[in-house]
């Protein structure tokens, strides 16, 4: 399309995926080999949602956090073919009001589609002019659109994505340091809502407070004195929330340290304000994964184990990086190609 190139996405831009979402995404690319296939993505934003200006526009990119948890699929009415896709708009319009309903935060993020059946790597000037035409609609939610273009058999590992912002005649593509897939915080479940492939539960992120009871910490001044503390240390952090599982309250969530690193914690608090026994357990996601458990009067203390993951994640990165440099072995007795001893 005459007007628009592709550019590089800002560094700091970041798309968080449910290992879930690119599951079913390559899932449904083996399950139709012979049509192009796709959906809808679902989830939340973390940053500025709509600027008047576009320079406004491109500073909130910089900032911007995608959350996607999940894809309505396609309907039953949807056309495929080897070359052409287009989703069964009213079934998704209906799925997504569903989900509106129960977490009004939730937005259309933007969509995804195939061309595995020929295996064209490029957007084609319909699709470019599509989502153009959608983020620049007075209807869209925000000023932004994410969207996947899956290009053969190994689905979402090879798939190339890009992000459509309104009033820009640009488009740009995402690299790997803009795309993070891992686990967000646990979820409710909800078994009705995930019928007909379609999401059911969102980040548990956007759910707001969760309101406090627990007999040793909420009926006690020190306990509550803890636990006011701690609301305004999660506050800063719009990953991780307070959660209450069989009447002993944690934080869970997910945290991105150096701007790169998605570390997922659990801070599982004493049974009550006098006891210690709490536990922190820290995840880092990448190559190498670390957990860490620690039982005692540190363990259910949020401070310290926010403290810690900077040192957890440190430690992994040196390891990954250490592994990626390490000095290859000797060469083999039998020569180049034979075996190692």
């Amino acid at each position: 399309m005459f007007g628009t190139a592709r550019r590089k996405c800002p560094a700091t831009l970041r798309v968080f995926v449910r290992p879930r979402v690119t599951h079913r995404f390559t899932q449904e690319i083996l399950g139709h080999p012979k049509v192009e296939v796709g959906g809808k993505y679902v989830g939340f934003i973390r940053g500025t949602k709509r600027s008047e200006r576009l320079d406004a526009r491109h500073e909130a990119m910089e900032r911007l956090e995608l959350h996607v948890v999940d894809y309505i699929d396609d309907g039953p009415r949807a056309e495929r073919t080897p070359t052409f896709h287009r989703g069964d708009t009213e079934f998704q319009i209906q799925e997504f009001r569903r989900l509106e309903k129960r977490y009004p935060e939730i937005e259309h993020l933007g969509s995804w589609h195939s061309h595995h059946p020929n295996q064209l790597r490029n957007l084609s000037s319909g699709d470019i002019e599509g989502y153009r035409d959608t983020v620049n609609a007075q209807g869209h939610n925000h000023d932004f659109f994410f969207a996947s273009l899956g290009t053969d058999s190994r689905g979402f590992a090879s798939a190339r994505h890009f992000l459509f912002v309104r009033g820009d005649r640009h488009y740009y593509e995402l690299t790997r340091e803009n795309l993070i897939v891992a686990e967000g915080p646990p979820d409710p479940t909800d078994p009705a809502g995930s019928a007909g492939g379609t999401v059911a539960v969102p980040d548990a992120a956007a759910q707001g407070p969760v309101p406090l009871s627990v007999p040793g910490w909420t009926d006690s001044p020190q306990g509550q004195e803890r636990l006011a503390r701690d609301r305004d240390l999660i506050a800063k952090y719009s990953g991780l929330r307070h959660v209450v599982r069989s009447d002993r309250i944690a934080v869970t969530g997910q945290v991105v340290w150096a701007g790169r690193v998605p570390v997922t914690l659990h801070v599982l608090y004493p049974t009550s304000a006098h006891t210690t026994d709490g536990l922190l357990k820290v995840t880092v996601a990448g190559n190498q994964t670390l957990e860490v458990s620690l039982t005692g009067d540190r363990s259910g203390d949020l401070a310290f184990a926010l403290r810690a993951v900077e040192s957890i994640a440190q430690c992994a990165a040196d390891i990954h990086h250490r592994a990626l440099h390490r000095p290859a072995g000797p060469p083999a007795r039998g020569g180049q190609n034979g075996p190692r001893p």
